[in-house]
């Protein structure tokens, strides 16, 4: 059987054979095989090929569809035991990774800890009452998150001149304003189809701003961390004053459920002048160990807040105060917010109302960090140690 026609294969088959024949013959004669021998060997491989159906992948470029259908028959019995590997992912579950981590990135925007959290943001306005320190430093620190996006406008302390400001923000194509102090955010009030985050403002009740599409973020710092180093310096502290001028229900209660974690009572009066709030704490006095001093600028000038610092010192009250400069005139413990902190949950309010109509969320957001500092000279004064793990939030002038 040394010819192609002798050979046990198929019609459709044989021009393709008679290709590889030829190329195997040549093959062969060049590495010096007899062409019969090499025939005969073409013929053999041929005969067991075709009976074994072996070729196909072979010649599948030019193999006619039929072989190749019939040869799918026999692997379909193979694949109908494939519902025991459909049975192993639901035993092992390899999907449900997959399926947890792609929601991942979506809860990132809503955290108000991230500030790296500026993608999603529109270009904002930031409007500073004046160039106070503790204006300025929120908005040095939003802009420099912001970079490009943001635009600082300064109002220089003047509500006069405030129409200049607010045609500018209002012909501007910035649809989100941050508004720092409560200058700012009265002139902001005034915008119309703006987003509008106000911050830096202690009796924001006052004024009206809080409206479907203005909310803020807290003035007040995160209250536990004050009560428990202040518990921690004074185990027998029980009663602590506070006097403000109305219309703070919302941080007073903040600060009863902070203060009773660490078995302290926040003894609240409300007044209407300054001197109605010396008044009052000479009053108070005798029912308090301490009194935690708010920054209310409706109810404390600075000669009352020298005069109540004065009588606290002379009759041995541990006084809280809202700023490290007011430790030098009798004040124990300083708490004061972050201007990291402040600048954080405003991004965190900005991103979660980003293509919003409304800002969505509560009134005002607290802020979640405190910076702490402690009056050693004053500690000592009034018999009190401080303990070596906050020996560290001691004051150095």
């Amino acid at each position: 059987m040394n010819r192609l026609e002798d050979c046990a294969a198929p019609p459709a088959h044989r021009d393709i054979l008679t290709i590889v024949l030829k190329v195997s013959l040549q093959h062969q004669i060049g590495n010096g095989f007899p062409k019969s021998v090499g025939s005969l060997l073409a013929c053999v491989a041929l005969s067991s090929c075709v009976s074994l159906g072996v070729p196909q992948p072979e010649v599948t470029p030019e193999a006619e569809p039929k072989p190749a259908q019939k040869a799918k028959p026999e692997h379909i019995p193979k694949a109908k035991p494939k519902p025991a590997q459909i049975a192993k992912p639901k035993t092992t579950k390899p999907s449900m990774p997959d399926s947890q981590a792609k929601p991942q990135p979506i809860p990132a925007p809503e955290s108000p800890l991230k500030p790296t959290g500026t993608q999603a943001l529109s270009r904002v306005a930031i409007l500073v009452s004046d160039d106070s320190p503790a204006y300025t430093r929120v908005a040095d620190e939003l802009a420099s998150r912001l970079q490009q996006r943001a635009k600082v406008y300064s109002l220089n302390g003047e509500l006069n001149g405030s129409d200049e400001i607010v045609d500018q923000l209002q012909r501007s194509d910035r649809q989100q304003v941050v508004a720092i102090g409560l200058p700012a955010a009265r002139v902001a009030r005034r915008l119309s189809d703006k987003q509008v985050i106000f911050c830096q403002v202690f009796n924001f009740q006052d004024y009206e701003l809080i409206t479907p599409w203005m909310k803020g973020v807290s003035m007040v710092p995160q209250l536990s961390d004050l009560f428990r180093v202040w518990k921690a310096l004074d185990p027998s502290l029980q009663q602590v004053g506070a006097i403000t001028g109305h219309n703070q229900e919302h941080t007073i209660n903040q600060a009863r459920r902070a203060a009773e974690l660490h078995g302290i009572t926040v003894v609240h009066r409300v007044v209407g002048s300054d001197k109605e709030a010396l008044y009052v704490f000479k009053n108070l006095a005798p029912e308090i160990q301490g009194l935690w001093l708010l920054p209310d600028n409706r109810v404390l000038s600075r000669q009352v807040i020298r005069q109540i610092m004065s009588y606290g010192v002379r009759q041995g009250k541990q006084v809280s105060v809202f700023h490290p400069q007011l430790l030098e005139v009798g004040g124990l413990i300083s708490v004061k917010s972050r201007d990291s902190d402040i600048a954080t949950q405003v991004l965190a309010r900005l991103n979660q109302s980003h293509g919003k109509e409304n800002i969505p969320g509560p009134d005002v957001t607290p802020l979640s960090k405190t910076q702490l500092l402690i009056n050693a000279a004053m500690a000592k004064r009034l018999g009190l140690v401080i303990p070596q793990e906050y020996r560290k939030l001691v004051y150095d002038r």
